[in-house]
């Protein structure tokens, strides 16, 4: 992202927040993400019910071009450590593990 970390930061939550609204049950959620369409998560087996979206090819942002300057800011890359190393000791979870690979398919 082209943008201060803080002004990134921003226009991620605003995109979080929109997500959420559009997931809950007073908007429009079967518009949005109808059911079977996205993966769904069975954190007590540690298993994934994959979605109908991988079946379908996206066509997303074709030719995107480099837009120049690909490097991230010094203190993006430094709080992308700090949150791995939280994650991955204390701020772990039990099942987290579990969840990072997805089974491979048939």
């Amino acid at each position: 992202m082209r943008y201060d970390p803080d002004i990134a930061t921003t226009i991620i939550l605003a995109a979080c927040c929109l997500h959420n609204m559009l997931r809950s049950d007073s908007v429009a959620r079967a518009m949005y993400t109808p059911s079977g369409s996205i993966d769904v998560e069975d954190v007590i087996a540690g298993r994934i019910r994959e979605g109908d979206c991988r079946e379908v090819r996206g066509t997303g942002v074709v030719r995107m071009e480099n837009q120049g300057g690909n490097r991230h800011p010094m203190s993006a890359l430094n709080l992308r450590e700090r949150w791995c190393e939280y994650f991955n000791g204390p701020g772990a979870v039990p099942w987290q593990l579990k969840m990072v690979t997805v089974p491979n398919r048939a």
